[in-house]
């Protein structure tokens, strides 16, 4: 009897480390099991996502960004006309931390007539059927250095600031194949100072609101009626672009 019990007694504590180490494992065991958990890694590191609910992303990543300039950017000009509509792509290049250059080329429209171009006749009022509205298309470039702030605290809130040189040019309305007024063509060189911000609904993908000002020189082609050569007339403009609506996506 005192052998059997003193056998019992041996076996029980020989199998307490084992049954420690058991139960040790099991909650890694059953985490690293669990569908809910999962790991990426990126340019920014390695990182562990959860499915328990949408979360505010924890950092930003990212040294390329591509941007959509959409619906539409309108244009508020003091002095001078530039097209009203403007739907664009730009593409920025991270150099070191908050340090970004960006490029960017956009697609301009609108539609109106002489008064809406800041025009003080349409200067074909002698031929019939003229100085009627239509619409006016072009486009723009740019290039320049964007600074993109990091909040320690909300790093999914990123505020931009942006410079750089714009250039462009658009064409003024021909209607069933006849000009509407004396002015056919405009074109822009100027600068470029805009400041926004984002709103990093994922690590990779926002959406933000920008203001942009463009002060530049415009020259106006004009060529009035049965005039074989067309004039240059300059102006100063001071656009100022509110861009409603900008989806950023990083990669």
């Amino acid at each position: 009897m005192f052998r059997r019990l003193l056998l019992s007694v041996v076996l029980w504590t020989a199998g307490l480390p084992l049954a420690a180490s058991a139960l040790a494992a099991q909650p890694t065991s059953a985490a690293s099991a669990s569908p809910s958990a999962s790991g990426r890694s990126g340019p920014g590191g390695t990182y562990t996502t959860s499915n328990s609910g949408f979360q505010l992303p924890d950092f930003v990543y990212g040294g390329n960004s591509i941007s959509l300039l959409a619906p539409v950017q309108i244009g508020l000009t003091p002095n001078g006309y530039i097209p009203r509509g403007r739907i664009g792509l730009q593409y920025d290049r991270q150099l070191h931390k908050a340090h970004w250059l960006h490029v960017g080329a956009a697609a301009l429209f609108d539609r109106g007539n002489w008064q809406d171009f800041r025009m003080d006749t349409c200067g074909l009022e002698v031929q019939t059927g003229t100085c009627q509205a239509g619409t006016t298309a072009g486009m723009d470039l740019w290039v320049g250095y964007t600074h993109k702030l990091f909040i320690e605290k909300q790093p999914w809130i990123v505020p931009t600031f942006r410079l750089g040189v714009a250039g462009g040019f658009w064409y003024y309305p021909r209607l069933r194949g006849t000009r509407e007024q004396t002015r056919e063509l405009s074109w822009m060189l100027g600068f470029q100072a805009a400041a926004g911000v984002r709103f990093f609904l994922l690590r990779e993908l926002s959406i933000g609101l920008d203001l942009e000002l463009r002060p530049g020189l415009v020259i106006h082609r004009e060529r009035p009626f049965a005039a074989e050569k067309a004039d240059n007339d300059p102006a100063f403009i001071l656009p100022l672009q509110i861009l409603p609506l900008v989806v950023e996506y990083r990669f």
